[in-house]
């Protein structure tokens, strides 16, 4: 599985003397700002990271920032759709590739383990600090845990209160182990995390095809 991290789609460009366009120029700022709010939240959390920290790691200017986005808040939101978007990408083309919901299922949730662990900055920033970063924040990771759910239970038919138990659960062990250091190690949880939600989809149905 592709790695899922910011630095994936970071333009690296010469940050002096150039002749690229204003617009090609102005995207790398962009990028490299997404990925400085990522870098600053995992090192001193979202409440205590500042502008000041986020373009000093982006090598961007204080001008160029508030060209790109409002507040500390719309970076922090905007890099947090671009991790999202690419996670749930992401795990549903693993997910179609596998015809039995059980072995879609684990190739999803080791997926969605892999993906964490090999960027376990932008992984605590993604599931711990999104907790502490205000209520649109919350209000996009609730749209993000649904896309999660249809990604992960595809064609089964699953009440809403166990699709938001199940992902609720899984949330919940990956920010522990976060919170303890462990992003590093998160595919360890896999047979576990799979096994639980197998478990919890029983005696699911698939959806009637039309």
């Amino acid at each position: 599985m592709k790695k899922v991290r910011l630095e994936d789609v970071v333009r690296s460009l010469p940050r002096h003397g150039h002749s690229l366009s204003r617009k090609t120029v102005s995207d790398s700022q962009k990028w490299r700002l997404l990925e400085g709010m990522t870098e600053a939240c995992a090192k001193l959390g979202y409440a205590d990271a500042s502008v000041a920290d986020v373009i000093a790691i982006a090598g961007v200017s204080r001008k160029a920032f508030y060209e790109h986005f409002k507040d500390k808040e719309e970076c922090f939101l905007t890099a947090y759709d671009v991790l999202s978007d690419r996670l749930i990408t992401e795990l549903a083309k693993v997910g179609a590739a596998h015809d039995d919901p059980a072995d879609r299922t684990r190739a999803e949730v080791s997926g969605f383990l892999t993906a964490l662990a090999r960027a376990p900055a932008a992984a605590r920033v993604f599931m711990v600090d999104v907790l502490g970063a205000g209520p649109r924040a919350l209000q996009k990771r609730e749209h993000v845990n649904r896309r999660f759910a249809d990604a992960l239970f595809g064609d089964l038919v699953v009440d809403e209160t166990r699709r938001t138990a199940i992902v609720g659960g899984v949330n919940n062990v990956v920010v522990g182990a976060l919170m303890r250091g462990r992003g590093a190690h998160l595919e360890e949880l896999s047979d576990a995390l799979s096994d639980f939600v197998l478990s919890a989809l029983k005696p699911a149905k698939k959806k009637p095809k039309r």
